[in-house]
């Protein structure tokens, strides 16, 4: 069994992901002309080029990504057979010549063209390459050069945090000698936890985001308890669908519990207060931050909902006034006719795309291949987030409808909106299998546009398929 990760590679892991959205940010804006160099700060010098990441704009918003290969790099800074294969894995298309030979659209390095549209998937794979080949900790140890056009705006490391001296962290257990004095030592713990001072919100519950989930932590009635409450699901189609999953989660994974509520489900801890051990209050966070990592799409789309990842405060309880502390499932079982009904919004308004891929799901169908399923997305994350929004809508709506028969003694309505219904969540998975499978590292080959070709005062370093490469000149 894998040991769990520690609270300091999720805080590695979480500088990288800020630097990883950064870098995108920068690589989306690149012009024709602009340039960046990524390279470890520790490497003085590692061949003519040395370890590095580079990217160059060009032409009509096409970027160049390239990674040096062994011609250009000192023995000891070799890339190895196992760096190579992670290269090509992630996407790299493999040096097509050498540096003296004639250009021919390629590069003497490992090389990737893409348009700036798809800047977040280049600011991943030069991450990756940053992390698994170049060997980079953290993107303190990274040194940044922008070049190129004067509308070129320089893109800045991580800066180190200034040295503060910390409060005394809270040891041992502790009798709170009230309410404040609870959300004191619950601040302070915290505090020392994520490494910076949180904030609470006008409820009184402190806001975290673990796992880039929202995670609130509130004290309970009577200072009796500090509860922990992380909305992880909404929008969810079925009741009785989502409540076994509720139960298998609850049996699966008992130092947490889970709870349905209305159509969302979250995942809640409440810890004893009197006497209060920040231990164990750290511990409940990082258990709690270890499950929400897996919450993702498919696991959203096994409920029968849409992942609550990456949304913010407000956008948890839109429509409800609830306090973590008040979480019980008894508190939530509603009659659901009592929630009021909806009709699906009408197929001429959806997209034809989404239409195409509904229909492979017709009469209970589910054989499609999810690369199909990305082409019919035109290989889009963004895209098929929407298809995938729209088909929960219409699961929902036609699951609504069909209770609304039922209540009404339809039975003929019933089959006929259970049929739709199905259609639906069948292509609700299809989808989030396909946003799965865009989001893994992948050698399935990279859509090619039109080169344009670059303006003729472009660095020499830098190329495009008709100039000499950024690594042309440097042999052996």
């Amino acid at each position: 069994m894998d040991e769990p990760e520690s609270g300091f590679d999720r805080d590695v892991d979480r500088a990288w992901r800020e630097f990883r959205g950064d870098l995108a940010d920068h690589v989306a804006t690149m012009r024709d002309g602009g340039g960046l160099v990524l390279e470890p700060l520790a490497e003085e010098s590692g061949g003519p080029a040395g370890p590095c990441v580079q990217f160059y704009a060009w032409g009509d918003q096409q970027v160049r990504c390239e990674v040096p290969s062994n011609l250009h790099l000192s023995e000891d800074r070799h890339l190895s057979p196992e760096d190579e294969a992670i290269l090509l894995g992630l996407g790299w298309q493999a040096p097509s010549r050498d540096p003296d030979t004639p250009e021919d659209g390629g590069s003497p390095a490992f090389w990737m063209d893409l348009p700036s549209s798809w800047a977040d998937r280049l600011a991943e794979v030069a991450v990756r390459a940053l992390r698994d080949v170049w060997g980079v900790p953290h993107p303190l140890f990274l040194r940044a050069e922008s070049f190129g056009t004067v509308s070129a705006h320089e893109f800045e490391t991580p800066a180190p945090v200034a040295e503060i001296i910390p409060k005394e962290p809270v040891r041992g257990l502790v009798h709170p000698l009230g309410e404040e004095h609870l959300r004191e030592l619950i601040e302070d713990t915290v505090g020392e936890r994520v490494g910076d001072t949180p904030t609470w919100d006008e409820d009184g519950d402190l806001v975290l985001r673990l796992a880039d989930v929202l995670v609130f932590v509130g004290v309970g009635a009577g200072a009796a308890t500090v509860d922990l409450l992380a909305p992880i699901v909404h929008s969810i189609s079925g009741r009785t669908r989502a409540m076994e999953v509720v139960s298998d989660l609850n049996r699966q994974w008992p130092q947490l519990k889970f709870v349905l509520i209305d159509d969302r489900v979250a995942v809640v801890n409440h810890l004893p207060a009197s006497p209060f051990v920040p231990e164990h209050l750290v511990s409940a966070l990082d258990r709690m931050s270890q499950f929400l990592e897996v919450v993702d799409h498919d696991f959203a789309a096994h409920i029968g909902g849409l992942p609550m990842r990456g949304h913010g405060h407000d956008h948890y309880f839109e429509s409800s006034d609830l306090e973590p502390s008040d979480f019980e499932p008894t508190d939530f079982e509603h009659d659901m006719f009592e929630d009021d009904l909806w009709e699906p919004r009408l197929e001429d308004d959806l997209p034809s795309a989404l239409l195409e891929l509904r229909d492979h799901h017709v009469h209970g169908r589910s054989d499609i291949a999810v690369e199909k399923v990305a082409a019919i997305g035109d290989q889009e994350a963004s895209r098929l987030q929407l298809f995938l929004e729209l088909s929960t809508e219409q699961h929902v709506g036609w699951t609504s409808e069909s209770l609304n028969r039922a209540f009404a003694g339809d039975d003929d309505g019933v089959a006929a909106a259970d049929t739709k219904a199905l259609e639906w969540k069948l292509t609700s998975w299809s989808l989030a299998a396909a946003l799965s499978y865009l989001e893994q590292p992948t050698d399935r080959p990279i859509r090619r546009h039109p080169q344009s070709k670059s303006s003729t005062d472009q660095p020499p370093l830098f190329d495009n398929p008709d100039e000499p490469t950024l690594f042309d000149g440097f042999g052996d």
